[in-house]
């Protein structure tokens, strides 16, 4: 086992830059950490790796980070000794991986940093003991994969705009298509179901009409985006943004399906429903069930839905809906 001692470090000897050994990402608010720091001191000493002419943090980036925001000169560390980047990278694991759950891009970043030293194997073996969660040869080695896309994918991740399982589909994508995708999620706001159907639509309709991703997503309602380093313009509704590309992506790969879709819809307008009833079709009309669901406050709304309801029978437009004549 290394040996830790608990030295007192001027602040300035201690280099944030150097995060080689950092698993949570950059993008947090660390202002009541600050305060609190302020006015009570660091609760758990930060731990550092010893090196000739500096300190390079194993754990406790934030609250570091903070205690020089708050103006301290000193803080009392838990110091490994230099040579020691092994221990420090399963310390900075295990610390982070056993005071909560790791989030995706966390889960990522600390499996690139144990690779350095280990195998997927050996991780895989010891994953319990590292990750406080058993962990199979082959998802380590897909999330190695994920970590050596763009760092774009690690910054998304922390942000919630893409999903791990969506960078999983995504890793045996050539580079180039990669970044596209990435730059795209940086700009809607969609589901992780949605982010896929986004990726499969998006890949098919390429490849029918041999066109690049760029180009499609160049000609989609969301346009082109000259922006450096994946920044989100924060005025537009990015979920606004997102349903129109998903819209988009439908039309463009079934044209028939969403020309029925929108026949349909304006045969449902045309019938002039009142509010407290509302017609569903069948999902992509492939069933032949449909769906009228009904709200009501008192006896006579009820009364009123009823009476709508019956008048709907003899209703050319509702009788050709129902009968798939659209």
């Amino acid at each position: 086992m290394t040996a830790i001692t608990l030295t007192d470090i001027p602040v300035s000897e201690i280099d944030l830059s150097d995060t080689g050994f950092r698993v949570t990402g950059p993008h947090y608010d660390i202002e009541q950490l600050r305060g609190s720091i302020s006015q009570y001191g660091i609760m758990v000493a930060p731990l550092v790796l010893g090196e000739p002419d500096k300190y390079s943090v194993v754990s406790g980036f934030r609250r570091i980070e903070a205690a020089r925001y708050a103006g301290l000169s000193r803080i009392t560390c838990r110091v490994m000794p230099a040579g020691k980047q092994f221990d420090a990278a399963i310390a900075a694991v295990t610390e982070n991986a056993f005071s909560r759950e790791l989030t995706a891009s966390e889960l990522i970043r600390a499996t690139g940093l144990l690779l350095r030293f280990m195998d997927a194997k050996d991780i895989a073996k010891n994953a319990t003991s590292l990750f406080n969660r058993p962990m199979n040869t082959g998802y380590i080695k897909t999330l190695s994969r994920i970590h050596a896309m763009p760092d774009s994918v690690l910054k998304l991740l922390d942000q919630n705009k893409i999903s791990i399982k969506a960078c999983k589909n995504l890793v045996s994508m050539d580079p180039d298509t990669q970044t596209e995708f990435l730059h795209l999620f940086s700009r809607i706001k969609v589901s992780s179901g949605i982010q896929m159907e986004i990726i499969s639509w998006a890949k098919e309709i390429c490849a029918l009409e041999k066109i690049s991703l760029e180009r499609l997503i160049r000609e989609s309602p969301i346009g082109t985006d000259e922006s450096d380093g994946f920044e989100v313009d924060v005025h537009r509704d990015m979920s606004a943004l997102g349903k129109q590309f998903k819209a988009f992506l439908a039309q463009r790969r079934f044209p028939a399906l969403t020309a029925a879709k929108n026949r349909a819809r304006k045969q449902i307008n045309a019938l002039g429903l009142d509010s407290g009833l509302q017609l569903s079709l069948p999902e992509n009309f492939e069933g032949m069930v449909y769906a009228m669901q009904m709200e009501f406050k008192n006896v006579d709304e009820f009364r009123t839905r009823l009476n709508r309801l019956n008048e709907l029978i003899d209703l050319p437009d509702f009788k050709n809906l129902v009968d798939n004549k659209i």
